[in-house]
Formats: structure tokens, C-alpha cells, sequence
């Protein structure tokens, strides 16, 4: 009798082990409202998480989610660098969709940005580093190795570099970055690329990057990245387009918005009107939602809790776009904790929504007395410790789970046709990440005989991921009929040096298509001779003073004006040519001046807390900042510098002559307690020497008593009341 007591007692004890720890959460959705025939359905949340920023799949489909505990879980932000952000692993153990079980595979993170699955491991940034982890078989990390130790160095949390985007060319992206990664025989390559965004970054089908700043919910490219890049060299057009120009919001209620008493902010009943705090895009494809979705631009709206619906319009070569609807939202909630901050494809094609669900999102360093108010008054200030992941779909329980490992290398050569882009992207990576050559075969012939365009640039990266993509791969005759396909094979071209034929160039000549035309113009640059010149000089005569068709030229030639100048016999379409080059290099002439300077404490200062948005160079950021370099601000009255430092500038200026409207102010460090007064005189100091000829004479008893002086610290300045207090004419 007791030996079966003791077995009925061990069986118990072992059954009730083996339960999960965690029951699946439960979120009250009521408060949301989701576009038509569309559902929503919560996948995790607390507490099996808190403060997530981002999610990745891996191949098996399961949900990792990056939390970011550390970030403002205080008013004044106190605590912001513990050690207390987490990768977890959340498990679905009986496969419905929605998580019941968190693992820990990374903790004691201090503000972790961003993170993603690539090459058998995990890819993640923790400031200011660049880490890739393997990934052991029981889901336990491999030892940790250092990729970039200068990947997001300065500034704060807001300005720093995320994304992590594997892109179709094997090409890993970041938002607020120059910077691009990729894992090449067992050794990490980083190369320059051109600065983009803000807060999140997502692509098109063929590879184009989309991203945004807080105040313009999409940017983007109208040419593949890099193919025209050169470092101090600034394009007129194709890289940092807008593509939505109407940024107004719909809220359905007033929200907490910072500097929400500066004109036009708010309406008359003190709703948000222009996004303040646009981030993580989304470029969707996933059969989970109806097909009138597929290939929108979604982008979150934090401050106003909602996300965007954008539809994208392609020509030949621009991209356009504009809003899904007036007067409504894609989702929205009357919860003021709803905070998405990131969306993501999911293996099972549906749309993924990031909630960090905090009652702050305004870091301390921006802050206002105002903002601070409405969070307090709103009882926001207290919200923490919560966090969710929220599942999009045409039918929520129509769920099917995606496990790509179950399937062999042949089938992961299929999966580039998919529909859902994630399973496309990802099939890519396990086919390179294997390594197997014997798949080239089928990878050629998907690459020339495919109806699915999309499938066949999958295959072209594939081949050239694994190294066995060869000249005759590149044969133009396969691809002429396909202009997206065209321009991914004509850059690449152009990158591995490959002349093509007179009866080639004819072909793509009698095309006339812009697109193939540009890039077109950028191999025959790139690889210049007198057969070229006959085929640019017709080029020039089609676009007349187009001035995007004259870029890759003016970056080819930037150092040899006057050879193209002969070489063309003075032609009439170089005029405005060889004037964008003088301008771009003449700019770029500057940046000798900068990194000179030996002011070794105003330098770590300022690309702490100013170079974020004034760039490294001091030559401003488009569509964010003005320059600093030869700025009267700068150069002129060193109390001018000081207030405007102290107290921020909003409003239209002027600078060197050039005229600047920004959608949000620069905000004033007064009530900054990490910059005290010797730290500005130095900030000051360093500017005057990098950026101008002006004495070094700013002192910290000039700070002080600019700083005592009795003006609110959110009492911003406009250009035209600091002429007047400075009798600038």
C-alpha cells in the first residue's frame, strides 16, 4: 500500500513539474480598433515580458522578444543603466499562436536597441557595442563575439543606431547609422553606407530601405543601397526621399506630447495633429491579411497610440505614397499605455506589433516641464511593468505555426517564391548560412527561367552569397524583360568591373526605362571609356538637366572635372553637372578641418549629445538638423551659443544664407542634469574651433550666468527673438 502511495505521489509531483510556468496572458483588446475585416489578438504580454523594443523568429518560428527594462521607469529616469534588459524566448507549447512560456538566453543587458537571428546565431547591440552570439542546440548562447565596438558610440537613447535589417543583398542595415554589416568567410566586414532614419528601418521587395525620424513617418530610397555612395559626397536625389508627404494623425483622444504649447501641435480640442514621435516602419507581405495589404507602409505613432496605414505608389524610378485614409487609423486604442514602437512580418504572415506599454517614451535628456506634467497628470509616470506583442490577422485563429528546419535545402530553393517575405528572406539566409554549393544548380535555374521576378533576385543573391555566382550568371539577355531584376543584375555588374558589349549597351538603350537608364549611367561611370561616353552623351540628350541621372557622373568624376569636360567637348548637359559636383566637394573639402581638432573632452561631448543630430561633421542632418559648421550661431556673440544651447530653437532659420524649417524644436539643456556648465563651455569651445575661426573664449562662468538667468528652461527661442536680443540685423 505505501509503494503505491509513493508511486501515485511521484507521479503527481512529476506531472505538476512539467506544467509550464506560465499560463498563456490574457489582454483586454476592447479598447482597440482595427481596420475592417481584420482581427487582433494578443500573442504574449505581462508577465512573461516587459518593455519589448523588438522581436525576432528564428527558423523553428518561435518568438524572441529584446526588452528594454532600463528605459525611463522614472519620471527623472532614474536607474537607466541597470543591467536589467533580457533577450527571452517565448515558447508556444501547444501551438495556438499565443506564448504561455518565457526562457532567458540573455540578460543583465544595459539598453539594448536592437537584435536579430543571422548566420546560425543571434546578432544583437548593446551600447555602444555590436555582439554576435552562436546559438547551441539547447538554446543556450555559444561564446560571445565582438563585432563592432563603435556601433552606436554617443548620444542617448533616442539617437542612437538600431535596426539590425538583413537585407536581399546580404547586406545588414541600421536606422540612424552609416554603417553596414555582413559575415564573409568567418570574418565580419563593415563598410560605410548612407546615414538613414531614426528609430527602426524596413525594405521593399527588391531590397529599396524605408525608415523615418519623429516627424516624418517615411523616407526612403529610390535606388538599391550603396550603389551610389562616397563618403563627404552628398546626393541631390535617389537616398533620403520623402515618400509620404501628409504627417497628420488621428488620435482618438489628447495624448501627452511634448512641447504640445508650440503653434500647430495641437488642435483646438488639444489633439496631436503631425506625428511627433513616428518609428518603426513596416513594409508588409504576408498571406495572413487580404491582398489590398500586401505591400503597405505601416509605421507606428507612439505618442498618439496608433499605427499608420500608407500605400506606396512605384513609377520608374520614384516612389510615392500616401495615406490609406482621412480621419482614420489602420489601429488605435484609447489606451494611453499602447506604445507600439516596432512592427515585423511573421513566419505565419501576419503583421506583428511591438507594445512597450510604458507611461513614459520621452527621454529625460528632451523633456520638458510641460511634458512632465501631462504625464503626471495622466497618472502615465507610473505606468512600468508591462509590455506586450500583439498579432494582426485576417482570422486570429487561423494560425500555422512555420518551422523551416523541417524542410530540406531543396525546398528552401522553393521557398524563395513565397509570398510571405519573411519566409523568402529567411529561406535566403539558411540557404548561404549552409554553405552548399551543390544548391547553385538549382538556384540558376530558378534565377533564369522563374515567371516570379521577386524569386529570381532571391536566387541572384543566394548565388552570390555563397560565392558561386559567375560572369555568365549576369548575362542581361535573361533579364531584360524584368527592369527590378535588371537593375539588381547592372549593379552588380557594375561592382565586380564586368564591360559589357556594344550590342548590350544597344539592348539596354532601346529599353528606355529610367530605372535601367540610371543604372545604366552608373555602370558606364563606373567603367568609363570612349565607347561609353558615346552612350552617356545620349543618355544626357534624353534627360536633358535631369539632375538624377546625373549622379552617378558626378560621383565617378568628382576628382577629374575637366577630363569629362574635354571628353564631352564642352557638352551642354554638363553644366549642371560639373556645378552639383564643385558644390558636393567643395563641402566635403571641410571635413579635413573637423578631425583635426584636438579638444578632447568638448569632442566626446559633442558627439554625445549633439553629433546625433548636427552629425559628426557638424554639417547638420537633412530633414533634421541644420549645420553647425560656418554658422553665425556658432561664430558669432559666444552668449548667443550659450542660450540657444540652454534653451533649444524652434521655428524657421537661417543659415550661411540657407533657410531651415524642422517639424520639431531643438530642445534646451537647462534642466539637463548630465551637462553642467563646464560641460557646455567645453561643447561650446569645440565648436568654435571645428567649425569656425572664432576664438575659444566660452567660460564656465558664462554658462552659469546665462543659465541663472530668470527664463523657463522650455521657454524656447525663434531666430527672430535672438536677432532681436542680439541686434542682428
Amino acid at each position: 500500500m505505501l509503494l503505491k502511495l509513493f508511486r501515485l505521489s511521484f507521479c503527481f509531483l512529476f506531472l505538476w513539474a512539467c506544467e509550464p510556468a506560465f499560463e498563456e496572458t490574457t489582454v483586454d483588446l476592447s479598447s482597440y480598433q482595427i481596420a475592417d475585416s481584420l482581427q487582433l489578438s494578443a500573442v504574449v504580454a505581462e508577465p512573461l515580458i516587459e518593455a519589448p523594443i523588438d522581436i525576432s523568429f528564428d527558423n523553428q518560428g518561435r518568438l524572441w522578444v529584446l526588452e528594454m527594462k532600463g528605459y525611463m521607469r522614472t519620471i527623472e529616469g532614474v536607474g537607466e543603466n541597470s543591467p536589467i534588459g533580457r533577450v527571452l524566448i517565448i515558447e508556444d507549447l501547444d501551438q495556438d499562436g499565443a506564448g504561455d512560456h518565457a526562457r532567458v538566453f540573455l540578460d543583465s543587458l544595459i539598453l539594448a536597441r536592437a537584435f536579430t537571428h543571422y548566420a546560425g546565431g543571434l546578432l544583437y547591440a548593446e551600447p555602444p557595442s555590436l555582439y554576435f552570439v552562436p546559438i547551441k542546440e539547447d538554446l543556450t548562447p555559444g561564446k560571445r563575439m565582438l563585432v563592432d565596438p563603435e556601433y552606436a558610440v554617443g548620444g542617448n537613447v533616442e539617437h542612437q543606431p538600431n535596426g539590425l535589417l538583413v537585407n536581399i543583398d546580404n547586406w545588414i542595415y541600421n536606422a540612424k547609422s552609416s554603417k553596414r554589416y555582413r559575415l564573409l568567410n568567418g570574418e565580419w566586414q563593415i563598410e560605410s553606407t548612407a546615414f538613414r532614419g531614426q528609430w527602426g528601418i524596413t525594405k521593399d521587395e527588391i531590397g529599396r530601405l524605408i525608415y523615418n525620424d519623429n516627424s516624418n513617418q517615411a523616407y526612403g530610397d529610390w535606388i538599391l543601397p550603396n550603389t551610389l555612395y562616397k563618403p563627404g559626397y552628398e546626393l541631390s536625389s535617389g537616398v533620403y526621399m520623402t515618400l509620404v508627404q501628409d504627417q497628420s494623425v488621428y488620435p482618438l483622444q489628447a495624448t501627452a506630447v511634448n512641447r504640445g504649447y508650440l503653434p500647430n501641435v495641437l488642435d483646438e480640442q488639444n489633439i496631436l495633429k503631425r506625428f511627433t514621435s513616428a518609428c518603426g516602419p513596416l513594409y508588409f507581405q504576408g498571406e495572413s491579411l487580404p491582398t489590398s495589404y500586401q505591400g503597405n507602409l505601416f509605421v507606428c505613432g507612439p505618442e498618439a497610440n496608433l499605427i499608420k496605414r500608407n500605400l506606396l505608389k512605384y513609377g520608374e524610378f520614384q516612389v510615392t505614397g500616401r495615406q490609406a485614409w482621412q480621419n482614420k487609423e489602420f489601429l488605435i486604442s484609447s489606451d494611453q499605455g499602447f506604445r507600439p514602437v516596432n512592427l515585423k512580418n511573421g513566419p505565419d504572415g501576419a503583421m506583428y506589433v511591438i507594445d512597450m506599454h510604458r507611461g513614459i517614451i520621452q527621454h529625460s535628456t528632451y523633456m520638458t516641464s510641460y511634458l512632465r506634467d501631462q504625464y503626471i497628470s495622466r497618472g502615465l509616470d507610473s505606468l512600468v511593468g508591462m509590455g506586450r506583442i500583439l498579432r494582426i490577422a485576417a482570422d486570429i485563429s487561423n494560425y500555422v505555426p512555420v518551422d523551416l528546419t523541417k524542410l530540406n535545402s531543396s525546398s528552401w530553393v522553393d521557398s524563395l517564391s513565397s509570398s510571405n517575405s519573411w519566409i523568402r528572406d529567411r529561406a535566403q539566409q539558411l540557404i548561404i548560412n549552409s554553405g552548399n554549393a551543390d544548391l547553385s544548380a538549382g538556384l540558376v535555374v530558378l534565377l533564369n527561367e522563374s515567371n516570379n521576378e521577386i524569386a529570381r533576385i532571391h536566387a541572384l543573391y543566394c548565388l552570390e552569397g555563397l560565392q558561386t555566382l559567375s560572369k555568365k550568371d549576369l548575362n542581361l539577355n535573361n533579364f531584360l524583360a524584368y527592369p527590378r531584376l535588371s537593375s539588381h543584375v547592372l549593379k552588380l555588374v557594375g561592382d565586380h568591373g564586368i564591360l559589357l558589349s556594344n550590342q548590350g549597351l544597344d539592348q539596354l538603350f532601346a529599353l528606355q526605362d529610367s530605372t535601367i537608364d540610371f543604372y545604366t549611367v552608373r555602370l558606364l561611370a563606373k567603367n568609363f571609356n570612349n565607347s561609353a561616353l558615346a552612350y552617356l552623351t545620349q543618355l544626357l540628350d534624353r534627360y536633358n538637366q535631369s539632375k538624377w541621372i546625373l549622379e552617378p557622373l558626378a560621383m565617378s568624376f568628382a576628382g577629374d572635372l575637366d577630363f569629362f569636360r574635354k571628353a564631352t567637348n564642352g557638352y551642354d548637359s554638363t553644366l549642371l553637372f560639373i556645378e552639383h559636383v564643385q558644390k558636393t566637394t567643395s563641402a566635403a573639402a571641410n571635413l579635413e578641418v573637423i578631425y583635426t581638432d584636438n579638444m578632447t573632452t568638448g569632442l566626446y561631448l559633442y558627439r554625445n549629445n549633439c553629433g546625433t543630430c548636427h552629425g559628426p561633421d557638424g554639417r547638420g542632418l537633412k530633414y533634421l538638423a541644420p549645420p553647425l559648421l560656418n554658422s553665425e550661431y556658432v561664430s558669432g556673440d559666444p552668449q548667443l551659443l550659450i542660450d540657444l544651447m540652454l534653451y533649444g530653437l524652434e521655428g524657421p532659420i537661417e543659415v550661411a544664407g540657407l533657410s531651415y524649417d524642422f517639424a520639431t524644436a531643438m530642445p534646451g539643456q537647462k534642466v539637463n542634469t548630465s551637462l553642467d556648465d563646464a560641460a557646455l563651455a567645453h561643447i561650446a569651445n569645440y565648436l568654435r574651433n571645428a567649425f569656425t575661426t572664432s576664438p575659444r573664449n566660452v567660460t564656465e562662468a558664462l554658462v552659469k550666468h546665462l543659465r541663472e538667468q530668470p527664463r523657463a528652461a522650455d521657454d524656447t527661442y525663434t531666430q527672430t527673438e535672438l536677432y532681436e536680443k542680439y541686434n542682428i540685423q
